[in-house]
This record gives structure tokens, sequence and C-alpha cells, in this order.
């Protein structure tokens, strides 16, 4: 089995209250403990909304530039699955798509 990270982009999620919010967490978990059920499941959390891009610029670590907030990564999961086609497949199923976010799937490469 290959390994996959779940990348979950944007979202929209900025108009559901607090108890709206427990809910649709609570649809995210449900959803991991279905992939562990399946043997499927190596992990996954929800990304705070701020953080820090650094590059470096003329010999300096400078800050930026930074992701438009519909494309920066919300989360993730990272998952078992024969082939990409396959993990493909695990991921349409995934809650993060409902909430007009995209999930982008990619192999992780061992060594």
């Amino acid at each position: 089995m290959a390994q996959f990270i779940l990348l979950l982009q944007g979202g929209e999620f900025s108009e559901y209250s607090e108890e709206e919010m427990q809910r649709i967490r609570d649809e995210y978990y449900a959803w991991s403990q279905k992939l562990a059920s399946e043997g499927r499941d190596l992990g996954g959390n929800e990304l705070a909304g701020t953080g820090r891009i650094l590059r470096k610029k003329d010999g300096q670590y400078v800050d930026g530039p930074f992701t438009e907030t519909k494309e920066a990564v919300a989360g993730f999961f990272q998952i078992e699955a024969r082939d990409l086609e396959e993990a493909t497949a695990i991921s349409r199923e995934c809650p993060h798509l409902k909430f007009k976010g995209k999930v982008e799937v990619r192999e992780i490469v061992v060594h």
C-alpha cells in the first residue's frame, strides 16, 4: 500500500455558528473514523487559520508572499491506498468537498 496526503484547501466556513462548526468537525471526525475502521487512516488535523510563509531573498528570510485564503491549506489527512486512483476515489467522500473546499491528493515518497 502507498501513502497519500490529502491537503484540504479553502472551504467556506465563516457563516457558521460555533455550534454548527462543531457538527462540521464531528463530520470530519466520523469520516476519519470510517477510514480508520478500514485500516486506511494514518492521521490528520485541522490547521490554524494563521501562519507564516518564509522565503529567502538576497540572503535574508522574509515573510510572504501570502497564500490567498481560498487556496490556504485548512487541514490534512494521511491515508493508505493501493494507488493514486484509489486514493482519489476515497477522497471523493471527504466532507471538505461539501463546503466548497478542494482536496489535493499527493503520494508521499517514502525513502
